[in-house]
């Protein structure tokens, strides 16, 4: 799972490492769905915990709250300064 995480680009900062959902068929009308903490993973470099990806899995990476908030917040060159000492 890590290999399929790093070819999509990787995870970025504001993503929730800890609750990494992998989504797998398990029949035609059913789904399994495994809760992976990624973070945990690699941290502890033990990668016979590591996942192995089959055809038509899906993971899913949530962001962290630090993220939802980051994208509410206006960013550089988004906003005016004003200095009334030029």
């Amino acid at each position: 799972m890590t290999e399929g995480l790093a070819i999509a680009g990787g995870l970025t900062p504001i993503a929730k490492h800890s609750q990494v959902l992998l989504f797998r068929r398990v029949s035609s009308d059913w789904y399994e769905v495994k809760k992976i903490n990624v973070k945990r993973l690699l941290q502890a470099m033990d990668l016979n915990e590591d996942v192995h990806l089959r055809p038509g899995d899906m993971l899913y990476v949530p962001t962290s709250a630090v993220g939802n908030i980051k994208r509410l917040i206006p960013g550089a060159g988004l906003g005016m300064t004003y200095n009334p000492h030029p």
